[in-house]
């Protein structure tokens, strides 16, 4: 069935939900941000037009395509915040020699992430706890005691 046999239940033109999206994130300042709600908000639209398509014709809905590919490093990285950075840190052996806190935090710097010294320490407690890093005390400055994370 084309889309101009469908009746009263067919489906916008691909161009006008292109210019709705478009419109819909003209305010986003940041390029990047912009392309990605783009991708989404059109996304969105395409799925619920379809539904609804869907819903008028007596035909299922194809099946959406799976999201079982592990995504890559960098991508893994890019959306995981502080915990998927230092674990792209962990699989590059930054972590062979025992490393404090302060020095996973200056490395993250290195790396153009800015991340605060208490974001960090939750995303290293959880990988210590998933054997993924251990953690040792050792002696920081002065009298104070500080831990050093290193592969397990």
């Amino acid at each position: 069935m084309t889309r101009a046999e469908a009746g009263p239940h067919r489906q916008k033109p691909y161009g006008d939900l292109v210019s709705q999206a478009e419109r819909a994130v003209s305010g986003v300042k940041d390029a990047e941000l912009r392309k990605v709600a783009f991708e989404k908000v059109l996304t969105d639209m395409l799925s619920i037009d379809s539904e609804e398509s869907a819903a008028a014709s007596t035909s299922r809905p194809r099946p959406r395509p799976s999201a079982s590919k592990a995504p890559s490093r960098e991508a893994k990285a890019s959306r995981g915040g502080p915990q998927a950075h230092v674990e792209e840190m962990l699989e590059e052996g930054f972590f062979r020699k025992p490393k404090t806190i302060a020095e996973v935090k200056a490395e993250l710097e290195n790396r153009g992430h800015h991340i605060p010294v208490t974001s960090l320490s939750g995303p290293l407690q959880k990988l210590c706890q998933k054997k993924h890093l251990r953690r040792q005390k050792a002696n920081g400055k002065g009298s104070k005691k500080t831990f050093a994370y290193s592969n397990w």
